[in-house]
C-alpha cells in the first residue's frame, strides 16, 4: 500500500504541475496531503487543514489528530523556490512546535522530533518517503502516552471513588440535617419537572456526576461563567456545598488528580474552540463510558459528527429561503432543538447566523432542551463558549431548559406549566417563555433510547400518557389517536423514541416551518408505521 499511494503521489503532483502551469505550494500541496491521509488512515488518525496553534494565529497546513482529538503532528507545506532551511527557522521563531513536524517542498523533505532533525532526503526517493511518513504518523508525544495512561487509571480508580461518594452521600442522608433539606427540595423540584419516577439513587448519581465533572468543564473552558451562573448547576452545588468542601474534596479527588491535569495540558494546547467542543465531548463520552458503560451505551452516548450537523443547518437554511422565503438568521424564525446533548447543533445554528443578526437570535429565538445533566452541562458551556468567540463578549444563554422535552405540551396547554416544571423559578420561566413561541424550525438527533435521567433500568420503558391507567393524553395519547390509530398493523412498536419525537415535533411545529431530524428508516416502508405514513401525508 505505502508503494501504491507513493506513486499515487508522483502521479496527482506531476499532473498538477503540468495541468497548474506552477509549482506554487498551494496548487501543488493538495497531493502531498492525500499521501499523508493514505498514511494515516491505518493508524485512525485525521489529517485537518489549517488548524490554529495555541496562543497565535499561526495556522500549519496540517495538523494530524487521533480520535481522542489529541495532536501527532504537524505538517507544512512550502513553494520548492524557497529555501526550505530558512523557512524552517522562520517557522520555528514565530512558535511551530518541534515535537512532530514534517517540512517539505515536494523536493525535499524534513522530518523533525523533539526538537532534531531525524531525517531528510529527496521525495523522488520512494523509500525515503516512506521511511520518512511511517516514523511521523508512528511517533507518539510523551503528552500522548501520559494522556492515555490517566484514562486507563481513572478507569481503574473510578469505581473507588464512585462506592467512597456513594458511602459518603448515604452517611450524609443519615446524619447531615442541612444535607438532608437541601437534598428533599431538589428532589421533589426534580420530580415535578422532569419525572415523577425520579428516585434517591437518580438524586445521588447527579450529585456524583456534578462532582466528578465540574473540573474537567472548569479546565477545558477555564473563561466559562457556567458554573456562577447557570441555574441547574448552582441548584446541585448547593447541595453538595453542604458536604464536600475543603480537605473532604480534594482527599476524595486525589486519586484521579493525574486525570484531570492530563485533561488540562491538553486543553491547554487547543486554541480553536471548535477543537475545545469536539475535546470536551470526546473526554465526556470517555469519562461517561468509565464512569457507567450500560448506560453510555443506552442513552445513545456517541454524539452526531460535526460534517451531519453542517449539512443539516446549512440544508434547512437552504430549504427555508426556497419554500417560505426565509432564513435562519430572519426575525420570527424561532428554532427548537428538543434533545440537545452537548448543544452540537445550536453551535452550528450560531456559526451559521451573520453577528448583526446573531444577539436577537440568541437571547430571543433560538431554544434547546435536555434531559440528561451531563450533556446539559455540556451544552452550556459549548453554546455559550461558541457565541463568545463569535461576538467577543460572553452572554449567558437564557433559552437553554433542563427538561424532558416529551413531556412539555404546556404550548397547548398553559396550565400545565406549573405542575410540570418547578425545578427553579428561572428553569420555569424559561419553559414559559419557549412555549409562548411559534417554532419555526425544529432540529436534532433524537435519542434512539427511552430517554432517562441516568442508568436506572426501572426507566427503561416509560411511558407518556398523561392517564397511565387510561392511557390518554400525552404524547403516547396522541399516538394513539393519530399513527395507530390509521394503522392496520402491530399497534405497540409505534410507540419507540424516534415516533414519539416526531409526533411532539410535528404538533409543536407551527406552519411554514421544518422539521430535520436524524431517525432510523423504518417509517419509511415499515408496515408497523403505516399510519404514521397516512398521517403525515395529511399533515
Amino acid at each position: 500500500m505505502p508503494k501504491q499511494a507513493i506513486q499515487q503521489y508522483y502521479n496527482r503532483l506531476d499532473q498538477y504541475k503540468r495541468f497548474g502551469g506552477t509549482r506554487n505550494e498551494r496548487s501543488i500541496r493538495r497531493a502531498f496531503a492525500n499521501l499523508l491521509e493514505e498514511y494515516c488512515l491505518p493508524k485512525h488518525l485525521v489529517l485537518v487543514d489549517e488548524l490554529h496553534l495555541q496562543g497565535s494565529q499561526r495556522r500549519p497546513d496540517g495538523t494530524v489528530k487521533d480520535a481522542l482529538q489529541l495532536t501527532w503532528g504537524h505538517w507544512e507545506s512550502k513553494d520548492s523556490n524557497d529555501d526550505l532551511d530558512a523557512e524552517i527557522a522562520r517557522k520555528f521563531a514565530a512558535g511551530y512546535p518541534k515535537d512532530n513536524i514534517i517540512f517539505e517542498d515536494s523536493d525535499t523533505i524534513v522530518l523533525i522530533q523533539r526538537g532534531a532533525e531525524v531525517l531528510r532526503g529527496n521525495m523522488q526517493d520512494a523509500d525515503l518517503l516512506d521511511r520518512a511518513l511511517t516514523a511521523f504518523v508512528e511517533y507518539e508525544r510523551p503528552e500522548i502516552a501520559d494522556f492515555r495512561a490517566a484514562i486507563d487509571q481513572f478507569r481503574n480508580d473510578l469505581p473507588d471513588i464512585l462506592n467512597a461518594l456513594r458511602e459518603m452521600i448515604a452517611e450524609q442522608a443519615e446524619t447531615n440535617s442541612q444535607f438532608q433539606h437541601a437534598r428533599a427540595e431538589f428532589w421533589a423540584l426534580c420530580q415535578k419537572s422532569i419525572n415523577p419516577d425520579i428516585t434517591a439513587f437518580d438524586i445521588r448519581e447527579m450529585l456524583i456526576q456534578h462532582i466528578l465533572t465540574a473540573e474537567i468543564f472548569d479546565t477545558v473552558f477555564g473563561d466559562s461563567h457556567f458554573h456562577r451562573e447557570n441555574t441547574i448547576a448552582k441548584e446541585l452545588e448547593q447541595v453538595v456545598s453542604t458536604f464536600f468542601t475543603g480537605a473532604v474534596r480534594r482527599n476524595t479527588l486525589a486519586r484521579i488528580d493525574n486525570y484531570y491535569r492530563a485533561i488540562k495540558a491538553e486543553a491547554a494546547r487547543i486554541a480553536d474552540h471548535h477543537e475545545k467542543q469536539q475535546f470536551l465531548k470526546v473526554v465526556y463520552e470517555n469519562f461517561y463510558k468509565a464512569y457507567n458503560p450500560k448506560g453510555a451505551d443506552r442513552l445513545g452516548i456517541v454524539y452526531t459528527p460535526n460534517e451531519i450537523v453542517t449539512f443539516m443547518v446549512e440544508s434547512t437554511d437552504y430549504l427555508l429561503e426556497h419554500h417560505f422565503g426565509r432564513s435562519l438568521a430572519d426575525q420570527d424564525v424561532d428554532i427548537l432543538d428538543p434533545a440537545t446533548g452537548t448543544g452540537t447543533f445550536i453551535t452550528a445554528i450560531i456559526e451559521q447566523i451573520p453577528p448583526p443578526y446573531l444577539e436577537h437570535k440568541y437571547t430571543q429565538e433560538i431554544h434547546a432542551n435536555e434531559l440528561a445533566i451531563l450533556p446539559y452541562y455540556i451544552a452550556n458551556l459549548n453554546i455559550e463558549y461558541t457565541y463568545q468567540q463569535k461576538m467577543g463578549r460572553y452572554e449567558p444563554f437564557p433559552n437553554i431548559v433542563f427538561v424532558d422535552t416529551l413531556d412539555n405540551l404546556g404550548f397547548h396547554i398553559p396550565e400545565k406549566q406549573e405542575s410540570l416544571f418547578g425545578l427553579s423559578a428561572e428553569n420555569l420561566a424559561r419553559i414559559k417563555r419557549q412555549n409562548a413561541r411559534k417554532i419555526s424550525v425544529i432540529i436534532g438527533n433524537p435519542p434512539y433510547n427511552a430517554n432517562q435521567m441516568n442508568e436506572n433500568e426501572n426507566n427503561n420503558n416509560r411511558e407518556y400518557f398523561e392517564n397511565p391507567k387510561k392511557k390518554t393524553g400525552g404524547v403516547d395519547g396522541r399516538i394513539k389517536e393519530t399513527y395507530v390509530k390509521q394503522s392496520s398493523a402491530q399497534k405497540t412498536k409505534v410507540y419507540d423514541m424516534y415516533a414519539r419525537f416526531l409526533r411532539w415535533a410535528s404538533d409543536r411545529l407551527d406552519e411554514n416551518g421544518i422539521i430535520a431530524f436524524i431517525t432510523n428508516r423504518s417509517y419509511l416502508d415499515s408496515r408497523t408505521f403505516d399510519g404514521f405514513r397516512k398521517c403525515v401525508a395529511e399533515e
